[in-house]
C-alpha cells in the first residue's frame, strides 16, 4: 500500500515538472520567434511605416509590399558581392579549422610525443583567453604582414582554433585505441586511419 502512494505521488512530481518545463520551453521558444517573426513581418513594410507605427506584431496586409526584397535583388547595390564574400569567406574558414584543427588534434590524440601534455596545456590557455584580448594584437600583425581587406585576414586568426582542436581531441579519445591499432595492423596509412574515424 505504502510503495502505491510513494508511487503515485512520484508519478504527480514528475508530471507537475513535465508540465512546468513545457510552459517554460513554451515561453522561451515565444521569447525566442517573437523577434524573428516580427523583424520578418517588418520586411514587407516601406521603412517610414516603421518609424511611424513601430513593430507590430500584427500583419498589416494592407500597408504589406515587396518594395524592400525588390530594391534588394534589383537595386543598385553590392548585396550579390557582400553575399559572395560572406558564402566563400564561410566555406574556407569551416573546411580550413576542420582540417587544420582535426589534424592536431589527431596528434594529440593518437600520438605519444615528448611535450604532448605541454603543448595541449598551451591549447587549453589559449583557450581561456577571451578573443577581445588578442584581437588588437591580431590586427596589427596582420597589417604589418600587409594581409588588410583580403580574404587571408579574415579565415587566418580561425585555421588552428583552440576550441575546435580541444573538441575534436575530445572526440577522438573517446575512441578505443584498438581502432586505430586495428587500422594500422590492417596496412591503412595515417591519413586512411584519420578520414574513418
Amino acid at each position: 500500500m505504502a510503495m502505491d502512494t510513494i508511487g503515485k505521488s512520484q508519478k504527480k512530481k514528475n508530471a507537475v515538472a513535465t508540465v512546468l518545463m513545457i510552459i517554460l520551453f513554451t515561453i522561451l521558444a515565444i521569447l525566442i520567434v517573437l523577434p524573428i517573426y516580427a523583424i520578418f513581418m517588418a520586411s514587407f513594410h516601406p521603412g517610414n511605416f516603421l518609424l511611424q507605427y513601430g513593430l507590430n506584431l500584427d500583419p498589416d496586409f494592407a500597408h504589406m509590399t515587396l518594395s524592400n526584397y525588390v530594391l534588394l535583388f534589383t537595386g543598385d547595390h553590392d548585396y550579390w558581392i557582400w553575399f559572395g564574400n560572406s558564402l566563400i569567406l564561410t566555406v574556407l574558414t569551416v573546411v580550413l579549422t576542420l582540417l587544420i584543427s582535426s589534424f592536431v588534434a589527431y596528434g594529440f590524440a593518437a600520438y605519444d610525443f615528448k611535450g604532448k601534455n605541454f603543448f595541449f596545456v598551451i591549447v587549453l590557455i589559449i583557450l581561456s583567453i577571451p578573443f577581445e584580448v588578442i584581437m588588437l594584437p591580431l590586427y596589427k600583425q596582420i597589417s604589418t604582414w600587409g594581409l588588410m581587406d583580403s580574404y587571408v585576414a579574415v579565415v587566418l586568426p580561425f585555421l588552428a582554433h583552440a576550441s575546435t582542436i580541444f573538441f575534436f581531441r575530445q572526440y577522438l579519445l573517446g575512441l578505443p585505441k584498438s581502432l586505430i591499432e586495428a587500422g594500422r595492423i590492417d596496412g591503412a596509412t595515417e591519413y586512411g586511419i584519420f578520414f574513418k574515424l
